[in-house]
């Protein structure tokens, strides 16, 4: 203790914010250096977990060390609540930690709790000083607008309800550089929002989960990161000509307009549902990464991806989920593609496989794309592990000596080609 006591008192102060406010508060009696130095910490986080411990003490501590708090500027404050909290304690804590410059907020509201907190003080939605803004099982009905984020550059929102569809882009419009949007939705309209219109010309990154039953309308044109995970019925997407790395995991009817709008993309991540379809005439002009989920065998699709990315360096096949369903029968049958797709002939240099199970199916791409790939450089198999699956889709280890004997057999285009059993 000695020797972090000789520290300067801004390291120190580094230090203690990455910790529980009440853990903080316990370094007072390590020394009389100590005694005051966890009033100056300007990240404070209040964690309420003991569900056996009494609620009322919580709320008093949390009055008495935001009060006596010292700190220039409240960089952040972080809670996290299991049990019910009154609307009037957090809007008075809200309310000093505004008043003191706050720069983050993290309000994370048990979603087991019936109820979300219900009302914030309208103070905080003109704070000119909040830069990330995190909400979480938290009602905005009652919120007055005018509202006005002028230095809010990253926002979350998770289970939030709202009155009606034109709050969220209210709210969205009052923030005008914000570049880091996370929008997580219940099922079946409970945010009270059918579409969910993001139209935010300084939008860097962009995270959405979509519930059964939802809608959302995307206009962002300056989006570099878009990861999509949509259950609902329909995403409208416009073009993004600036798209960098997306991670599209879509159950929606139009999977074409969304393969569409990312057609410059570079590095995909992509989970289709069973039927897609492939938009027509659209080139990935340039896509280099190219991550494939297998949950389904769409090897047609698969193919057109390959056809349609002349300049794609490096495939992975995985199946994300963990699972297979009936369509996944062994036996099945792919027709090869005719030509071949050039950047097997041309470009393709790393290939990996993982979750690799040896059916029929699977042996016939990997032995088309061994085949074909004339730059192979490295080519990865990593047989599943079904460990917890189901007795008829588990792998034993005469099974995964099997499918590598085999696949150490198929004939390889490109003579550089190493295979590598993970």
């Amino acid at each position: 203790m000695d020797r972090i006591s000789l520290l300067p008192n801004d390291f120190i102060l580094q230090i203690l914010s990455l910790l529980p406010t009440k853990d903080v508060l316990n370094t007072c009696v390590l020394s009389k250096r100590w005694r005051n130095l966890w009033k100056l910490v300007p990240r404070l986080q209040y964690i309420d977990i003991d569900k056996d411990a009494e609620l009322w003490k919580f709320f008093l501590f949390v009055d008495r060390s935001l009060l006596l708090n010292t700190a220039p500027v409240l960089e952040s404050l972080h809670f996290k609540f299991v049990r019910k909290c009154r609307d009037v304690d957090i809007g008075f804590w809200v309310r000093i930690a505004v008043e003191r410059g706050l720069r983050e907020l993290n309000l994370d509201y048990a979603h087991m709790i019936d109820e979300p907190i219900r009302r914030l003080p309208q103070s905080l939605f003109t704070c000119g000083t909040l830069v990330v803004l995190k909400l979480k099982h938290v009602s905005l009905v009652h919120v007055r607008f005018f509202v006005c984020f002028q230095l809010l550059k990253t926002l979350h929102l998770e289970y939030v309800i709202f009155l009606d569809d034109e709050s969220p882009k209210k709210l969205l419009s009052s923030c005008p550089i914000l570049e880091v949007l996370v929008l997580d939705r219940e099922d079946d309209g409970v945010d009270n929002v059918g579409s969910f219109s993001v139209m935010v010309p300084s939008l860097q990154r962009f995270v959405y989960w979509g519930g059964s039953g939802s809608e959302l309308v995307l206009d962002s044109t300056a989006l570099k990161y878009l990861k999509l995970f949509d259950h609902g019925y329909q995403c409208k997407i416009k073009y993004l000509p600036e798209i960098v790395e997306a991670h599209v995991e879509v159950t929606c009817s139009n999977t074409d307009d969304i393969l569409r709008s990312i057609a410059s993309v570079k590095r995909l991540l992509l989970c289709l549902p069973l039927e897609p379809e492939f938009p027509t005439g659209s080139i990935f002009h340039q896509l280099e990464h190219l991550e494939f989920c297998t949950c389904e065998s769409l090897w047609d699709i698969l193919m057109s991806m390959l056809q349609q990315s002349p300049k794609l360096r490096s495939l992975k096949l995985n199946e994300i989920h963990g699972y297979v369903t009936v369509s996944r029968d062994p036996m099945l049958h792919w027709d090869e593609p005719s030509p071949v797709p050039e950047t097997l002939t041309s470009v393709l240099e790393p290939f990996e496989w993982r979750n690799y199970r040896g059916w029929k199916i699977e042996r016939e791409l990997a032995t088309f794309i061994l085949k074909h790939s004339k730059r192979l450089k490295i080519a990865t198999f990593s047989p599943a592990d079904c460990t917890y699956a189901r007795p008829e889709l588990r792998t034993t280890v005469g099974m995964k000596y099997r499918m590598l004997t085999e696949l150490t057999r198929l004939p390889r285009g490109s003579t550089e080609c190493e295979l590598v059993f993970g």
